[in-house]
Parts: C-alpha cells; sequence; structure tokens
C-alpha cells in the first residue's frame, strides 16, 4: 500500500478512535449532569471525574473538570476543594475557555469566601492578561475592590483611578468615582472625601448612591462642626434613606451638639 494511502488510512483510524472516545465522554459526562440536576452532588462528582480520567483528550474533559469544582463551591460549601479543582482547569487546559472560567472563579472564592484578597488581586490580574478584553474594566475594578476589602484604602484609590484612566467608557465609572470618595471617607480624610461626593452628585445627579453619599457628607460636617449644614442635610434625606431611625438619631445627636455649642 502506498505511504499516502497508509497515512490516510491512520488519520481515519484516529479520527474514528476520537470520534468514539469523545461519544463515550459525553454519554458521561451527560450521566454526570444528570446526577447533579437530581441533587446528588458526590456521585455526580464521582462521575465527572471518571470524564477527566478516562477521556482527558476529549473536549468534555475541561467541561467535567470545571463542573467539578463548581459543585464543591456551590453545593458542598468546600471552597478549598474548588480550588484545587479550578486550579487544575488554568493549569491543565490553559487554551480553553473553562479556564478563564475557572479563574474567575478562583477570584471570586479568593475574594468573597476566604477574604484573601492578596491571591484574589492575582487572579484578576491574570485575568486581565488572559481573559475575555471586553471584561478587563470588571476585573480593574475589582481589583481596586480588593483593596477596599483588605483595608488599604490609599492603593485602592490608586487603583480606582487605573481604571479611570484606562476604561473611561464603562458602565462601573460611576461606582468607581462613589468608592474613591469612601476611601477617603474612611481614611478620615473629610476634605477630599467631601470633595469627591460632590464631584459624583455633579455628575451623576440621577445615582442611586445620593442618600448614602449626603449622609456621608453629613458626617464630614460634623466633624468639622459645621452642625447646621450637616442637620440640613439629615433633614433632606430622612424620609428617603434606607434607614429613617438612624438618620433620626443623627438629627437628635447634632440638636444636642448645636445646644452644647450655645451653651
Amino acid at each position: 500500500m502506498p505511504f499516502t494511502a497508509k497515512l490516510s488510512s491512520l488519520l481515519l483510524a484516529v479520527f474514528i478512535l476520537a470520534a468514539g472516545c469523545s461519544s463515550r465522554a459525553s454519554t458521561l459526562l451527560q450521566e454526570a449532569e444528570s446526577l447533579w440536576f437530581q441533587n446528588h452532588y458526590k456521585e455526580s462528582v464521582r462521575v465527572f471525574l471518571q470524564v477527566v480520567d478516562r477521556y482527558p483528550e476529549s473536549k468534555e474533559a475541561p467541561i467535567a473538570l470545571l463542573r467539578v469544582g463548581e459543585t464543591f463551591m456551590l453545593n458542598l460549601s468546600d471552597p478549598e476543594k474548588a480550588l484545587e479543582y479550578f486550579t487544575r482547569v488554568t493549569t491543565d487546559y490553559p487554551e480553553e475557555k473553562t479556564a478563564v472560567t475557572a479563574r474567575e472563579a478562583m477570584a471570586n472564592i479568593y475574594e468573597t469566601s476566604l477574604k484573601d484578597y492578596e491571591r484574589a488581586v492575582i487572579q484578576y490580574q491574570k485575568l486581565i492578561e488572559s481573559g475575555n478584553p471586553a471584561d478587563r474594566d470588571r476585573y480593574q475594578f475589582a481589583i481596586a475592590r480588593c483593596y477596599y476589602g483588605k483595608g488599604t484604602f490609599q492603593q485602592a484609590i490608586i487603583e480606582y483611578n487605573t481604571f479611570l484612566e484606562r476604561y473611561p467608557g464603562s458602565k462601573l465609572v460611576p461606582e468607581a468615582e462613589y468608592q474613591i470618595g469612601n476611601s477617603y471617607f474612611v481614611m478620615n480624610r473629610c476634605d477630599e472625601a467631601v470633595k469627591q461626593y460632590d464631584r459624583v452628585l455633579e455628575e451623576y445627579p440621577d445615582t442611586n448612591r445620593r442618600s448614602d453619599i449626603l449622609l456621608s457628607i453629613g458626617v464630614c460636617l460634623e466633624e468639622k462642626e459645621e452642625y447646621g449644614r450637616a442637620l440640613q442635610i439629615y433633614r433632606e434625606i430622612k424620609d428617603k434613606y434606607r434607614n429613617p431611625r438612624l438618620i433620626q438619631i443623627k438629627i437628635d445627636a447634632v440638636l444636642e451638639r448645636m445646644k452644647d455649642k450655645n451653651r
């Protein structure tokens, strides 16, 4: 048989074998999904892993591995175990779309479940490099959010400003501007906080953060003993704020401080 004919026959055999493996992998994946939908989570994990172990080169393998991580994260309440399998997705199948999904899940676990903000930042940075370009604004915003959560507010401001410089058209811009104000506020840098809050109110007059912003401005004014202006703000937001009782307490406290000052 000529060499080209032998090669063609070999390639055909490989194709048929691969198709058969993929078909069996697909069947097994469906079985695992069925178990998952019946809430048999541990059994579904066992079958998902069979897909990976038996057919590691199939297109179903990275999906199955991702589903194991998701099951541990969402259904079995084991974020550490979930991280183990998400990490395997990113290392064993780095070129697959599932790798981006897995890395996003890793970042979320580090940030929200484990409060390990440093590792979360590392994952978001990798997502900026290798994830969907359309989501880079969201990843940069998340980096800033992690620094805020960690309590390193000055770095949070830097990261929020980096976000604003790189992604001025993002839907997250108003929130970033607001969080810069919050960062100044929690550092007790009231002048800078009020300036930033005023900017947000001016640029985004319909912001749903308006009452929160005005409350923070009122607190800053109290710190500066500008009780009249603080009282005016508290009265403005009393019936609009989600916790009117809190605002009434602030009003009563300001009135008391004004009396003390005038004695």
